[in-house]
């Protein structure tokens, strides 16, 4: 404290030394408590007072700083408001800028008004700078260019006068000068070549060649027919001729010795005694063999005639249908039933005379296709069909076949037809040629079966052609190796492979 009294004191001093130059002289009654108590510390006297001024003084530095803030925040505040008019007046010299800088582009620039647009149009446009200075150099007439292509490829050119057919020294002449020297060299040559006076010629050295070969020719020649005379000759026991005819006589007398029937050890005298034993017992087979095809052909026709005399003449022809049916169906992997005896699914009803059911390995398991076999001509082709609808009704088939004998089928029927979903065919239990067209049925049917089975199942349009071409596929495969009888019915097979 007596520090700071002293620099205090000593600046009191320095400050009425640079001040007014006099003291001032103050009397003051001090009340506040904590000044009070301050002075209170110091005896009274000079020292007392000594410190009052001490405490006046500091106090008064401390009015001094706190105004010095104040003018801090005055600057402040008057700092701030020029900046924003600082930004005021840059804000708007950006503006004039702006609008000095569009003025000058909209000058130059401009699509319509612009000093650039005008310039680059009085360059481009026709009669421009360029127009005229590319026709100076490149025009047709009186150009640099054409000036130029006249000097050098003009009438009056070296090249011009040189490609001149009418120019002694032009192409033209100094080549048929030179094509004309070079034939003539060509053909000197040539006829050399073809000349006998000069033994170097290639004619010459031919003629002495064949002249040289042909004397050697007649000498081999010559040597050669000798030798050949020789081996023709009979006079010779050695020469080809009569070993030849020494052979050929031992071979007449073999094959005579063989030949005859005089010797009974000769090839003729065998082959003889085993045809005769052959034909012996072909006609006696043969002679079996028909009597017991007229025993079986009477006992046949007898069957027939009584079956036919029978109420009941129908089922020997249904069970023959079936018989070939379940042998095919064996093959297929299918199911065969004989149904003609039990009803179906109409009441009372015992239309459809077999049904195959497809098997677990055909493309529609489980689908039915119903024959109906018929040896009744009172059946025609409408009879048919609507007994066939009856048929697959009953029997919950997919496809109809109805199987005409050959004795009660129309006269003008096909032997195999298609309506649609039902077949037609006649077939004969005597005549093992016509099972193809049972076989073909049976095939085709399984075919529209599994088609039916496809549509029902909700598969596209073109599974259904893949199902009609397979079917149709299966009519020519199994068509292709049928008798010649079927090619006569070649219409009716058109017919079903378009349906």
């Amino acid at each position: 404290m007596s520090n700071l009294a002293e620099r205090l004191d000593g600046a009191n001093v320095g400050d009425e030394s640079n001040g007014t130059g006099g003291g001032l002289r103050l009397s003051l009654d001090v009340s506040d408590p904590e000044v009070v108590r301050f002075l209170d510390r110091y005896a009274a006297g000079p020292e007392r007072e000594r410190y009052a001024l001490i405490a006046l003084r500091i106090g008064v530095l401390a009015l001094e700083q706190a105004s010095g803030q104040i003018d801090a925040a005055a600057v402040r505040e008057a700092g701030l408001r020029l900046l924003v008019d600082v930004q005021n007046v840059l804000e708007s010299r950006t503006q004039d800028m702006t609008g000095q800088v569009n003025a000058a582009l909209k000058t130059y620039f401009d699509p319509s008004t612009g000093l650039l647009q005008q310039r680059i149009r009085s360059l481009v446009d026709r009669d421009g700078e360029i127009d005229r200075l590319l026709r100076a150099h490149l025009g047709p007439e009186d150009s640099v260019m054409a000036r130029t292509l006249a000097q050098h490829l003009g009438n009056d050119s070296p090249v011009f006068r040189m490609l001149s057919p009418t120019q002694a020294d032009g192409l033209k002449a100094q080549l048929e000068k030179v094509i004309e020297e070079a034939l003539r060299q060509q053909r000197e040559k040539v006829l050399g070549e073809f000349s006998l006076d000069n033994q170097q010629s290639a004619l010459s050295r031919l003629v002495s060649q064949i002249t040289t070969l042909q004397g050697d020719l007649k000498t081999n020649l010559g040597s050669q027919i000798g030798d050949l005379v020789k081996e023709f000759s009979t006079d010779s026991e050695g020469s080809a001729l009569n070993r030849l005819t020494k052979a050929l006589q031992r071979t007449t007398e073999e094959i005579g010795n063989h030949l005859t029937l005089d010797r009974e050890d000769s090839a003729l005298a065998r082959l003889k005694r085993e045809m005769s034993g052959l034909i012996e017992n072909l006609t006696k087979g043969n002679t079996d063999f028909q009597s017991e095809v007229r025993a079986t052909l009477a006992s046949l026709q007898a069957r027939r005639e009584e079956a036919f005399r029978s109420t009941a003449h129908g089922a020997p022809f249904e069970e023959q249908v079936g018989a070939l049916l379940s042998g095919e169906a064996q093959k297929l992997g299918d199911i065969y039933e004989a149904t003609g005896n039990s009803t179906g699914q109409i009441k009372n009803c015992k239309v459809g005379d077999h049904v195959i059911t497809l098997g677990g390995d055909s493309a529609a398991p489980g689908a039915r296709v119903v024959f109906e076999a018929k040896e009744n001509k009172a059946y025609g082709v409408p009879a048919a069909l609507e007994e066939l609808e009856r048929a697959r009704k009953n029997r919950g088939a997919q496809v109809g076949v109805f199987v005409y004998s050959k004795a009660s089928a129309p006269a003008d029927l096909y032997a195999f037809g298609r309506y649609g979903n039902d077949l037609l065919v006649v077939w004969d239990a005597e005549d093992p040629s016509t099972d193809v067209y049972l076989k073909a049925s049976y095939s085709v049917a399984r075919a529209l079966t599994v088609r039916e089975a496809g549509t029902a199942a909700g598969s596209s349009r073109s599974s259904g052609r893949c199902g009609r071409s397979r079917s149709r596929r299966v009519i020519s495969m199994r068509f292709a190796c049928g008798p010649a009888r079927w090619r006569r019915t070649g219409r009716r097979s058109a017919t079903v492979s378009r349906r």
